[in-house]
């Protein structure tokens, strides 16, 4: 089964932002490679989401949120649900970044 994966638009403005921070900080190269390492990995989404584990998130949030890293030293986490045929990409998160629902405490 092929699921449609959907990237909701705060997570893309998370993309971009990263993005663009590597290309000004970083260099081009780097950010090209990270860009095109994360299209695969989310290309990967739609074969087989379910195989990622869940997100300490779920707890918070009340459903099902599942995780992918990025990277060689998983600096990025993707978190997304699964509705059916469809993958949403709900954030994108560095692996310094606290757990959602972990800022407010």
């Amino acid at each position: 089964m092929n699921y449609q994966v959907i990237i909701q638009p705060t997570a893309f403005q998370e993309i971009e932002t990263s993005y663009r921070w590597m290309c000004d900080n970083l260099s081009p190269e780097i950010a090209n490679n990270w860009y095109y390492e994360f299209q695969d990995t989310i290309a990967s989404l739609q074969n087989f989401p379910n195989r990622c584990s869940k997100a300490p998130e779920s707890k918070v949030i009340g459903c099902e949120v599942r995780q992918i890293w990025i990277g060689k030293k998983r600096k990025y986490r993707v978190l997304f649900v699964v509705m059916e045929d469809v993958v949403a990409i709900l954030h994108v998160r560095h692996s310094r970044q606290s757990y959602r629902g972990e800022e407010s405490e």
